[in-house]
C-alpha cells in the first residue's frame, strides 16, 4: 500500500487508517476523515509542507509559494522537488511516505547545495484548527527540574512562549536577524525544549504527534492566535557547496490511549530508539 495517483486535479492520495492523507502539491499534505467536523478540513490547512528557508541571517525562499520542479512517486512514496533560484542555490526536496502499521506519515526533507550557507534552516510548518489543543516537550528551569514538562499553549493566550530551542548553539542561529526578514516573526523564546516532539489534541476523539530527531531539530516554535500552527526548525548549520542535509519529520495520528502524552512519549522514543512502532 502507498499513496496513488487520482485525476482531476492530479492530487496522490492514500489511506491511513481510518484518514485519507492527500499531498496536495508544494504546499504540503492534508489528511481527512478523522473528525466529523468540516474544519479539520480546508484549503489552508496543510501539515508538513515546506515554508521557508534561510541562512546568512535572512530569508532565501518561500518552496510552498512557487510551483515545484517536479511531483512524483517514488517506491509508494511521493516526492516534490523544487530547482533551485537565484536567492537559493540549492534543491530542496520532500518525500512523504505512509507507515501504516504506526499510523503515520514521515516527511524526509532534503536539501542539496550548489553554493555554501553559514547556518541553513529549513522551516517546516503544519496548520491545525482551534478545535486542536497543542503541547510542546519542553524543560523545566526550576532548580529542581522535572526531565520533561508539557507546555500547553491556549487559544489567544497572552504572552504565553512560542518557541524552544535545542541548546545555546541554536540560539545564536535564531539571533542572527534572519527572523526580521521576509515575512518578520519576533519570537517570544522560552526554555530549551526536552524533545523535539509536540502534540495536537483534538476535542473530539484523535489526536496528531509531530516528532523529529535532535540532531535534526534546532528549534520548535508554535503560534495559536490567527491559526493554531506547528513549527519544525530544521539543520541550522554551515552547509558547504555540493553538500547534501537530510532530515525526517514524522507525523503519527493516535485514535486511542490511557495517558494521551505517555502514549506520545513512547511513540517517540521507540522511532529515534530504531523500533518499529
Amino acid at each position: 500500500m502507498g499513496f496513488e495517483q487520482i485525476p482531476q486535479p492530479p492530487l496522490w492520495q492514500g489511506r491511513l487508517g481510518e484518514a485519507t492523507a492527500t499531498v496536495v502539491g508544494g504546499r504540503g499534505l492534508r489528511l481527512t476523515g478523522l473528525s466529523g467536523f468540516h474544519l479539520d478540513e480546508g484549503p489552508e490547512l496543510t501539515w508538513l509542507n515546506v515554508y521557508r528557508v534561510l541562512a546568512e541571517g535572512r530569508q532565501l525562499d518561500i518552496p510552498r509559494d512557487r510551483p515545484p520542479a517536479a511531483i512524483e512517486a517514488v517506491d509508494g512514496a511521493v516526492e516534490v522537488r523544487w530547482a533551485p533560484t537565484a536567492q537559493l542555490r540549492a534543491e530542496v526536496a520532500v518525500r512523504y511516505r505512509l507507515v501504516e502499521a504506526a499510523s503515520a506519515v514521515e516527511a524526509a526533507f532534503h536539501v542539496r547545495c550548489e553554493a555554501a550557507y553559514q547556518r541553513l534552516e529549513l522551516f517546516v510548518s503544519s496548520y491545525f484548527t482551534p478545535y486542536y489543543r497543542p503541547s510542546f516537550a519542553v524543560g523545566d528551569r526550576r532548580l529542581a527540574p522535572e526531565p520533561l514538562v508539557w507546555y500547553e499553549k491556549r487559544w489567544y493566550g497572552e504572552d504565553e512562549d512560542e518557541t524552544w530551542t535545542r541548546d545555546p548553539e541554536a540560539d545564536a542561529v535564531f539571533e542572527d536577524g534572519r527572523w526580521q526578514t521576509g515575512y518578520p516573526l519576533n519570537w517570544r523564546r522560552g526554555a530549551h525544549y526536552a524533545e523535539p516532539l509536540m502534540i495536537q489534541e483534538h476535542r473530539y476523539g484523535h489526536a496528531v504527534a509531530l516528532m523529529s530527531r535532535r540532531a535534526d531539530c534546532i528549534g520548535l516554535s508554535g503560534l495559536n492566535s490567527y491559526h493554531n500552527a506547528q513549527y519544525h526548525h530544521l539543520f541550522g548549520a554551515d552547509t558547504a557547496a555540493g553538500e547534501e542535509r537530510s532530515a525526517t519529520v514524522r507525523l503519527a495520528v493516535l485514535a486511542e490511549w490511557k495517558d494521551l502524552r505517555a502514549e506520545v512519549l513512547a511513540r517517540y522514543r521507540d522511532w529515534v530508539g530504531g523500533g518499529r512502532r
